[in-house]
């Protein structure tokens, strides 16, 4: 072989070696961030919220989190005073508002977030203000009432979901959605919804976006019980909600099944005998788990310990599986968030010293109900438990990557010093 063609040879080896490594080096993976805390609310020039921020509600890929706002420091042109509703872009770290009408004017009056689509499209939030739509009935004008809106990011379309008698406000409660915003459950007075009925205390009620038609999902043989939504599974299979007594101990917790139109009593004991309240369901997105709250005794064996304890309910077997964090120093395992992969729930948890009864301060933790395993979600900046304020859950992505959370904590993320309460992200992964 020539000595030209040897070195041409070798260089061409060598600028194929390189070109390998740096492709290589290219296309691995950037390595995993350590578990960190993200605060929501932030100017724009990175600086605290003036007001109030409450936790966040997450899209599919955890990359968008909507939330509620009372600062007038998150966006520019904010200057309505009100409470508002944004959605942070995780990714970016941009913010925006959405509680806005489809030409772009901020709300007269006060707004709160509480769903976004699977893949953030979507937000779903209710607002008294009444110049984010065109109303052919428009409210008096001493009446300040929630009506139900969908805001598209996309297009920037803002459009009222709920219709009252002749147009009306309906005076909403609380609301939900199915991942791809076809079902949406919302919670409204009766004498504001249907003509031949007088009650006044809210029910439930379920749109079909599709068709455009509604249904009334809480039983009529309870009118004297008013309803609350929880959560609608993401398949828009199932929504779970509570009926209570307004003066009086009745209270029953139930899932629904959309496509059936069915429910199924969730506060039974073994034997299917209705027991205490159950409180703060969530679904797993294929909407066969239900995680929820209770102080029942009789819900699931050996449940000794005094105290209120999460409880996981297989929809499909009738399975219940009792969840409590420390039966010796925890006053009350509750308000539950399960995974959507169904795999993790986090849940809120306040110890206690039972020898002098000394409480102390709520925190969030997150089993794996695979593992057992149990881990502090609500991890203050000197690497244990938050001790100044409660902390509380809003919400919890598939395989626990984030957690979002609220609190007046000073101690969830370094220099929190605006002394109101603030909406966070947790990312464990």
């Amino acid at each position: 072989m020539y000595a030209s063609t040897r070195t041409a040879l070798a260089t061409g080896i060598v600028a194929a070696l390189l070109t390998l490594s740096a492709t290589t080096a290219s296309s691995a993976p950037a390595p995993a961030r350590a578990p960190h805390t993200e605060r929501l609310g932030t100017s724009p020039t990175g600086g605290q919220a003036d007001s109030y921020t409450y936790g966040p509600e997450f899209s599919a890929d955890g990359r968008f989190a909507v939330f509620t706002s009372e600062a007038g420091n998150l966006v520019p042109g904010d200057t309505n005073g009100q409470a508002d509703v944004f959605v942070r872009d995780l990714r970016k770290g941009t913010v925006e508002r959405v509680n806005v009408s489809s030409v772009g004017a901020q709300a007269d009056h006060t707004s709160s977030a509480f769903d976004i689509s699977r893949d953030g499209r979507y937000v779903l939030f209710t607002s008294q203000a009444r110049n984010l739509v065109h109303w052919d009935t428009p409210p008096p004008a001493d009446e300040w009432v929630d009506d139900v809106y969908l805001h598209d990011r996309r297009t920037g379309r803002t459009e009222r979901l709920s219709f009252g008698i002749d147009g009306r406000s309906v005076d909403v409660g609380g609301a939900a959605m199915s991942a791809d915003a076809r079902y949406v459950a919302f919670t409204a007075r009766p004498n504001r919804m249907e003509a031949d009925d007088p009650n006044g205390y809210r029910m439930l009620y379920l749109l079909d976006r599709r068709t455009g038609k509604v249904k009334r999902v809480s039983e009529r043989t309870r009118p004297e019980w008013t309803s609350v939504v929880h959560d609608v599974s993401d398949d828009g299979s199932r929504i779970v909600y509570n009926q209570f007594q307004y003066r009086g101990p009745g209270s029953a917790l139930w899932a629904y099944d959309i496509k059936k139109g069915t429910r199924q009593q969730l506060n039974v004991t073994p034997d299917g005998t209705p027991t205490t309240a159950a409180l703060d369901a969530s679904l797993t997105a294929n909407g066969r788990y239900v995680a929820f709250s209770s102080s029942a005794p009789d819900l699931a064996p050996d449940d000794t310990n005094g105290d209120a304890d999460v409880f996981v309910r297989d929809l499909k077997t009738g399975k219940i599986r009792r969840i409590s964090h420390n039966a010796e120093t925890a006053f009350g395992t509750q308000s539950p968030e399960i995974s959507p992969d169904g795999r993790y729930v986090a849940y809120e948890a306040t110890p206690r010293n039972r020898a002098t009864g000394y409480f102390g301060v709520g925190n969030v933790y997150l089993r794996d109900l695979r593992t057992g395993k149990v881990r502090l979600v609500s991890r203050s900046v000197s690497g244990g438990t938050v001790e100044d304020e409660a902390v509380t859950l809003y919400s919890v992505t598939r395989g626990a990557k984030e957690v979002g959370l609220s609190s007046g904590s000073a101690q969830l993320v370094p220099d929190d010093t605006n002394g109101v309460t603030d909406g966070f992200v947790r990312h464990l992964r």
